[in-house]
């Protein structure tokens, strides 16, 4: 992990201008087709093999007219499959599929920025490729892509609840996200295939919060719960009243705090050390310690939700190698998040995670996360 985190924010930076919208929601419920592998897939279900690319967790798919493999992010609150085109990435992160070739797709088309599809993308993006297009859009089938496509069975996958759940006519999804250094794949199991070790009795359960956000917004298709307190060493951080509404994501891999919060745990975190900062040697990370410092000394996390569940997040998963002897903290404040924070994707290894839309709640526990053809959380 310590080798990819410390260009992580770098891509972030870069994310916007490199990646492409290829198919809205409503045509993912159209068109969207998931070729199950048959040892894996259960009766009404189906695991779909995670990889980390970057700072990335990502599924192989096809798309376009031909068919075109391609790497897209897991994006499990948004409306977007994003992948790298060939003609439109100036500054595109390395990736084991070639880039998808616009020129070589008769589906594809530019989106322009006045569309709505671009709202939810910074207006720096709309400029990224010179035509003032900020995407590019594709009416077109996706499917997972496997390097041995034999047998191949296709399910429809409806669109439902905050869209990149791809709800496979199914009622819960989960996944199980293996650290980055492994080199080993994760999982996405939807629908039968999403359960946790021992029927999830040591399992910590919390329910979806709702917004009173537009419908078409950003926050209406995310699964949001209530953080009520983090505790850091000898520390508890109380959330605001304001701002304890915290976003679960996929597809942001640093998980970002509300200003006033994330003070309180940087001062925490930096009394559990017991070292003087030093300056990141990098961009964008924050808190930085001599490395053997902070190794003794950081604390685990604990996050506090709504109900009494509690998710750890250990040392290793959220502080990093920085290079020059440097471990930073892979947490961020923002002023500009309205009160609602983001839990990102490196703090969620090892932690299988299970939405359930019924319910409409969340469940975790503890796993080791590295797939092995099976549910992760079993130890086989």
């Amino acid at each position: 992990m310590a080798a990819t985190a410390a260009s992580c924010w770098k891509l972030c930076s870069l994310l916007l201008m490199c990646l492409i919208p290829l198919t809205r929601a409503h045509e993912l419920r159209r068109g969207l087709e998931l070729a199950d592998d048959a040892t894996t897939a259960r009766p009404g279900g189906v695991t779909v093999p995670v990889h980390f690319s970057q700072a990335f967790y990502v599924v192989n798919l096809t798309i376009g007219t031909p068919p075109q493999p391609v790497s897209a992010i897991i994006d499990i609150g948004g409306e977007l499959v994003w992948t790298q085109c060939s003609q439109h990435c100036r500054r595109c992160f390395k990736q084991d599929l070639p880039l998808f070739d616009t020129n070589a797709s008769s589906t594809f088309r530019p989106e322009p920025c006045g569309a709505a599809v671009c709202e939810s993308i910074p207006t720096r993006s709309c400029a990224g490729d010179g035509g003032g297009a900020c995407g590019y859009e594709a009416s077109t089938s996706v499917r997972a892509h496997r390097r041995e496509d034999r047998h191949r069975r296709r399910r429809r996958w409806d669109g439902g609840h905050g869209e990149a759940r791809l709800r496979m006519n199914a009622t819960a999804f989960s996944y199980c996200l293996a650290p980055p250094d492994t080199g080993k794949s994760s999982a996405l199991f939807l629908g039968a295939s999403a359960k946790l070790a021992g029927a999830g009795k040591g399992a910590g359960t919390t329910p979806f919060v709702k917004t009173s956000t537009p419908p078409n917004s950003g926050l209406s298709r995310s699964y949001l719960l209530r953080l009520e307190a983090i505790r850091a060493g000898n520390a508890t951080i109380a959330m605001p009243q304001s701002g304890n509404t915290i976003m679960v994501s996929t597809a942001t891999p640093v998980t970002a705090l509300v200003d006033s919060v994330y003070r309180d745990l940087r001062k925490a975190v930096a009394d559990a050390v017991g070292a003087a900062p030093v300056p990141p040697p990098v961009q964008n990370y924050d808190l930085c310690f001599p490395k053997a410092s902070a190794s003794g000394g950081a604390p685990d996390l604990v996050l506090a939700f709504q109900g009494g569940a509690e998710m750890t997040v250990p040392v290793s998963s959220y502080l990093f190698d920085a290079g020059n002897d440097t471990a930073c903290v892979a947490i961020l404040g923002s002023p500009a998040l309205g009160g609602v924070s983001i839990l990102g994707s490196l703090q969620q290894v090892n932690i299988h995670l299970l939405f359930d839309l019924d319910k409409e709640t969340l469940s975790f526990e503890p796993a080791d996360c590295i797939w092995r053809q099976c549910n992760c959380s079993c130890s086989a």
